[in-house]
């Protein structure tokens, strides 16, 4: 198993050391953990056991006058498993940028072979990228024909996923939920559990861009909803964190929430009548 990891890394190195050359100017790549190359370099010299951190870093890209920030976390046995791209542009709205990763997530999965696969997808955004342009363009001109929202449902997503540790997603689904002003509350670990709240077409709106990141396992375990004239009686959360609580302190949590039923939904237990 370390042989094969330290191969792995190996070919993380030497990739990560490609992207430099084509990207040498300051702030073009940024990692994530400053000392990550250090540790990964360790680890193949045999100067310490300690298994290093995933490497994990942005790409600065401009591309047909679009600021992109490509965000790249690889797994320890990359490239035998997929790599983890993310795009984010502020110049695009959400729903497009939404499109945009979906695009890319799709392409990796069709294509990725078991190789170094990097500048195989930042290839195909350079290649691209313009038609997000268009639907960038088109969507703004549908929003400003849309007319004032109806009045809809109140609602709370309840999400399970196997595991919630990669920083990006984590900023993902603070910054989408908080974008849509959604209350509620992320919690890392595994396994990782999200609670949004607010208008119903704004929870399906954060829960389409959120599944759209690569998962091992994520899934939308329960919908409430509930008459938008009761909003004030079934709201829970004033606004949206990050907590770190273990199983037995988020069960307290949520008992006293009143969210005991939801508790023993999202766990599986048994609620007691």
């Amino acid at each position: 198993m370390r042989d094969t990891l330290i191969n792995c890394l190996s070919q993380q190195l030497s990739e990560y050391e490609l992207l430099t050359s084509m990207y040498p100017n300051q702030g073009e790549i940024v990692l994530s953990e400053k000392n990550s190359i250090v540790e990964i370099n360790n680890f193949i010299d045999n100067k310490t056991e300690k298994y290093p951190s995933p490497l994990d870093f942005k790409i600065n890209l401009l591309i047909n006058n679009l600021k992109l920030e490509v965000f790249i976390n690889l797994p320890a046995l990359y490239p035998k498993e997929a790599p983890d791209l993310y795009v984010r542009c502020n110049q695009m709205n959400r729903a497009s940028e939404s499109k945009l990763n979906s695009d890319l997530f799709k392409y990796i999965a069709e294509n990725y072979n078991g190789e170094v696969f990097l500048y195989t997808a930042i290839c195909w955004l350079q290649e691209n990228i313009e038609q997000f342009t268009v639907v960038h363009q088109e969507l703004n001109q549908i929003e400003e024909q849309e007319p004032e929202r109806k009045i809809e449902q109140y609602a709370r997503f309840w999400v399970y996923s196997h595991h919630i540790y990669n920083k990006r997603k984590r900023e993902e689904i603070i910054k989408k939920a908080r974008e849509l002003k959604l209350t509620g509350f992320s919690l890392p670990g595994k396994p990782g559990i999200v609670c949004v709240e607010g208008h119903h077409s704004d929870c399906n709106n954060w829960w389409k861009d959120i599944k759209t990141l690569s998962w091992q396992k994520i899934t939308l375990r329960k919908t409430e909803k509930f008459p938008s004239s009761e909003e004030k009686t079934y709201k829970k959360f004033s606004n949206f964190e990050e907590l770190n609580f273990s199983k037995k302190d988020l069960a307290k949590y949520m008992n006293e929430l009143g969210l005991n039923h939801e508790f023993n939904d999202l766990f599986g237990l048994c609620n007691d009548t």
